[in-house]
């Protein structure tokens, strides 16, 4: 699957009372970057919700290997890999300075709106992430 790459300062409303990055804040740049991500290919949040169909979070793992502080740059590098037909695992990696900070994943299925149930992720849906 194709490699996306996201990039951010720390605001300071990420910063919390030990002067670092709050960890519910990634949560927050998660979202930001997985939308960023289903935007630059075509898997647009306002089709879906017309078409009756979402992407919802079903679990996420953040393993925190560093700090980041206000200011610092940071590039969020992630990536989508199918496992089930109904699940997708989005897998992000935030950078500062050359060095990897936290890694994390995301488990995504794809859901039926109107019927409200999961669904298979369509294969148009699919292929939008292998470029």
């Amino acid at each position: 699957m194709a490699i996306f790459y996201y990039k951010f300062n720390v605001g300071k409303e990420a910063i919390d009372i030990n002067n670092h990055a709050n960890n519910a804040y990634y949560l927050i740049w998660m979202q930001e970057v997985a939308n960023a991500h289903s935007k630059a290919v075509g898997d647009l949040i306002e089709k879906n919700l017309q078409n009756g169909f979402t992407w919802i979070i079903r679990r996420n793992e953040i393993d925190y290997l560093g700090q980041l502080f206000l200011g610092d740059e940071v590039v969020v590098k992630t990536w989508v890999s199918a496992v089930k037909k109904t699940l997708s695992k989005r897998f992000f990696e935030f950078i500062k300075n050359d060095k990897i900070i936290a890694r994390s994943v995301s488990d995504y299925i794809f859901f039926d709106i109107n019927r409200n149930r999961l669904i298979a992720i369509p294969d148009e849906i699919l292929k939008l992430y292998e470029n």
